[in-house]
This record gives structure tokens, sequence and C-alpha cells, in this order.
């Protein structure tokens, strides 16, 4: 059975892997004053991250549409004989609800397309695809990687330290983790995501504190099955954790990927991360 695999952009897959895997990747939509752009495709990290302190504007993010799923599940279903659509939290944006409406559609008309909520964001979101397309590979019925695509959803976890609450704040994001705001003065959050949204992880007191952390919550969390080190703005912090951690990941180095436009948006400059999927 020939089954294709989606997730969107908010899964900040590098194209090399996203290209070995052949996974399609949905794009969210950026919103900077009067002007559109397409995550990762018509705006790059680099460009948000540099236009993301000045605004006057605060940039805003949208679900793709269900036209859009729509287009991209058609043109999948001519090559394929099933899609499983794999998304970010539906509780961090639309974008599995518009999902789930093409799917609703296209099935009433014949197609085989599954839709699954990892509540999930970043490279956690983005290894649950590549598990599912690993899996297919191996020759993984539709019914069982659904079945993995939901267990590895409860297996991974998003991981951040932020320079600044200020982003999740203006942006709407800051879910069970309002209750840091009081106390975030010269503090540094860690926080991860809790059944779809931002939970505090724990707090430190400066950067390398933080850094710390981080590589003794990679050691908490082993043994594991896949691991990102994250980064907005600062790759060289992220290549030092991914050299400090790589005993703990099964395929040696982890992978050192940055959090994209929509996702870096609400955690902003400066922010260092970790995206990992627990071993079962």
């Amino acid at each position: 059975m020939s089954i294709a695999v989606v997730t969107d952009s908010t899964s900040d897959l590098p194209v090399d892997i996203t290209e070995q895997h052949g996974i399609t990747i949905v794009p969210l939509n950026v919103h900077i004053e009067d002007e559109t752009y397409l995550d990762g495709i018509t705006i790059s990290a680099d460009e948000m991250y540099r236009r993301l302190p000045d605004q006057k504007v605060i940039p805003t993010t949208s679900a793709p549409s269900v036209g859009s799923f729509i287009e991209v599940y058609e043109k999948l279903c001519k090559s394929h004989d099933a899609v499983i659509s794999i998304h970010l939290s539906s509780k961090l944006s639309l974008t599995h609800n518009s999902a789930v409406q093409a799917a609703a559609d296209l099935n009433k008309k014949g197609a085989e397309i599954e839709v699954v909520d990892t509540e999930q964001a970043s490279m956690a979101l983005g290894w649950i695809a590549v598990q599912v397309a690993e899996k297919i590979a191996a020759g993984g019925s539709l019914e069982e990687v659904v079945a993995l695509a939901k267990s590895a959803s409860k297996r991974a976890s998003f991981i951040g330290m932020v320079d600044t609450l200020e982003y999740l704040i203006r942006g709407g994001r800051i879910g069970k983790a309002q209750g840091l705001v009081g106390s975030m003065l010269r503090i540094r959050p860690i926080l991860t995501l809790t059944e779809g949204v931002a939970h505090p992880a724990g707090r430190v007191r400066n950067r390398t504190k933080g850094i710390a952390r981080l590589k003794e919550m990679v050691a908490e969390t082993a043994p594991l099955d896949k691991l990102a080190v994250l980064y907005t703005t600062d790759k060289e912090d992220a290549e030092k954790i991914a050299d400090a951690v790589a005993e703990h990941n099964p395929e040696g180095r982890p992978i050192v990927a940055q959090l994209g436009p929509v996702v870096g948006n609400y955690l902003g400059p400066g922010t260092l991360g970790l995206g990992l999927i627990r071993s079962e």
C-alpha cells in the first residue's frame, strides 16, 4: 500500500530530511503589517528574526486554508492509495481543523485520508512524521502508521528556553505558563508542550545555566528514538549542545535545526530548545 505523509511547516523539518523521506509540507501563513508570507517559502527564518524585534505592528500567523489542504491531498491521492496528515497541536492553531475538514470532504468522494493531532510542535512534530515515513518504507499499513503517530505523539517533547516571555504573551500562546509572568525579571523560563499547550518546565538565572539544564533534560529523558537541538538565532550554542548530548542519541550527534518563522514568532530571538521522542 502506497501511503503519503503530510505535515505542516511548524514541524521545522530541514529540507534534506523532508526530501529523504518524501514528506509533503503544507505552509502556514505569516502576516506582517499588510503583507502575507508562506512560512519558510516566501519568508525565511533569518529574515523573520531580523524583523521581529523592530516590528511596530505585531506579526500574526494563520492556518492554511481548507482549500490548500484539498489541493495537496488531491495531488497525492493520484499517486498514493492513502494519506496520513500529521499536525501541530489543535490548541495552538486551526491547522489541524483545516486538515480535518479537507480530509472529510475528500473521504466522502472515496479518498482514504487520516489526520492526527500530535499536540506537539517543531521537531517534536517533525520527528513523528519522520518515524511514520520510516514505518511506511518498512511496509507498515495505514492502520499501523496511524497507531505509531499517536504513540509517538505521547512520547514526543518540545522543550524551549526563551530569552523572554514577551513574544508568547503578545502572540496569545502563553498557555499554562501565565503564572511565570510576574517572576520573570532576569529569569529565563524553560517551557514545554503538555496536552498541546505551553507549560513551565523550569527556570534558570542565566543563559549558561539554561544551556546546562537543557543538556541535563536530554540525559533525564533518555533513552531516545529521535533528538534534535533547536535554535532561533544562536546556532553556535545549539551546535555545542548537540556535541555534548550526542551520547544520548541512538543516531549519534543530533541534528541542529532552526525554528521556523511561525514557531519563532512566538518564542523570539535567542531561543534554544529540543525536539525529541522517547523510546517505548
